[in-house]
């Protein structure tokens, strides 16, 4: 049984995988069912190379997220009010420098699940705000242990539905972040962070 903190970590690296087959037009519950089926693929026909090739590794992740993650709304989001003083340039650069940390952490993580014991199944889809978001409820199934709900939030632009939240057992993904760079903002504001990302000087944690 994976614990608490490695499952919620599991789930974030699902948010930055599931969004990779989005293209205009399909539904959020559609776009998780097929990309959760691919990247399972991937990570069981590729383990020992990804074991051995951390490049690869990292560009299969980068390559299947593509262009649907709602990379700055979610930064602006986890930024909160230090993003309102904050130039749309220094907001780009942020949003690039958190994903960058994730993926490459999160990119370790997924050769710990085991594609043959694992499964996602959706439980429902419900949009919010006259359809502009949509939440799709699923379940992490493993061999054993209870599912573990996880629930996507979705956003809608143009025909395209981006991704921008995960909520592992109730724990925003979004909310976590926001409270965790919240001092180290206030202290030493958006650039310095930003710069302190990029060179791992940041010790990103998750939620317990």
């Amino acid at each position: 049984m994976f614990p608490a903190p490695l499952l919620r970590l599991l789930a974030a690296a699902a948010l930055m995988l599931v969004v990779g087959a989005a293209v205009a037009g399909p539904r959020p519950k559609l776009v998780i069912e097929q990309t959760t089926a691919a990247v399972l693929a991937g990570i069981k026909e590729r383990r020992d190379e990804f074991n051995a090739n951390d490049a690869a590794l990292q560009e299969f992740i980068r390559s299947t997220l593509g262009e649907v993650l709602d990379q700055n709304y979610s930064a602006r989001m986890v930024l909160g009010l230090h993003g309102r003083r904050a130039s749309d340039a220094e907001v780009d650069a942020f949003a690039q420098a958190l994903a960058d940390n994730l993926l490459h952490r999160y990119g370790r993580a997924l050769l710990e699940i085991d594609p043959d014991k694992t499964r996602v199944r959706v439980t429902g889809e419900q949009p919010l705000r006259d359809g502009q978001i949509v939440r799709v409820n699923t379940e992490v199934l493993r061999a054993s242990g209870a599912p573990v709900p996880v629930q996507y939030l979705f956003r809608k632009r143009g025909d395209d539905w981006k991704v921008f939240d995960v909520i592992v057992e109730g724990i925003s993904y979004v909310q976590t972040y926001r409270t965790q760079f919240d001092e180290p903002l206030r202290q030493r504001g958006i650039a310095q962070v930003t710069e302190d990302l990029r060179a791992g000087r940041i010790q990103i944690r998750d939620a317990q």
